[in-house]
């Protein structure tokens, strides 16, 4: 095998102990378990197992980045619709890639400070994101009542909360009922209203 695709090899292999056992699993005994192969093969690529853990955390939240590139919802005439696409996205994104979201939701809830900072730094750039979006869709009459930074929250919050919900418990959150549960919320937010 070419030493990139080894590399790739491993990284997946890291991805999937996360999600199986937990981060704490991750070692070079694990990794090297999981990928079939013997531990000089993974020394081979890597120090230790921090090394691989950073490797891997890098390559996720790179392709990460990519996928939320589609979430973050564009300035239409309709920012309901707007709101409700970039939930979809976020979901497909969510379900095209399931290993590197669960990993995600599970680094979350992590106590290690550092997968805290890492993950908060995304949640801050999309809060940031949504947070400007609010304030750019809602109707200017209205923008003095509303709370834009709140509302930001709230829909990551939601986001989050489906993507979480889509793919832990798939039976009883299928995509289509959270679609359907957000195109009732969404309307709601005072942001959104579209009427005094």
């Amino acid at each position: 095998m070419a030493p990139e695709q080894r590399r790739e090899q491993l990284l997946d292999a890291v991805l999937r102990v996360i999600v199986g056992q937990g981060v704490h699993k991750v070692s070079i005994d694990t990794v090297a378990k999981e990928a079939g192969v013997s531990r000089p093969v993974v020394y081979g690529h890597f120090d230790d197992s921090d090394q691989l853990l950073l490797a891997c955390l890098d390559r996720e939240e790179a392709a990460a980045v990519v996928q939320m590139a589609t979430v973050v919802p564009m300035m239409t005439t309709d920012p309901i619709q707007a709101m409700a696409d970039s939930l979809e996205h976020f979901l497909d994104a969510v379900q095209a890639a399931p290993d590197r979201w669960r990993a995600a939701f599970q680094l979350a809830d992590s106590s290690t400070p550092a997968f805290r900072r890492r993950l908060e730094r995304g949640r801050r750039a999309f809060t940031e994101a949504l947070t400007a979006y609010v304030r750019a869709a809602a109707p200017s009459g209205q923008l003095v009542s509303v709370d834009v930074e709140l509302t930001a929250r709230l829909v990551y919050a939601l986001f989050w909360e489906a993507g979480r919900l889509v793919l832990a418990e798939p039976d009883a959150f299928p995509p289509q009922r959270i679609r359907d549960y957000a195109a009732q919320l969404i309307p709601a937010l005072p942001a959104f209203h579209t009427s005094a």
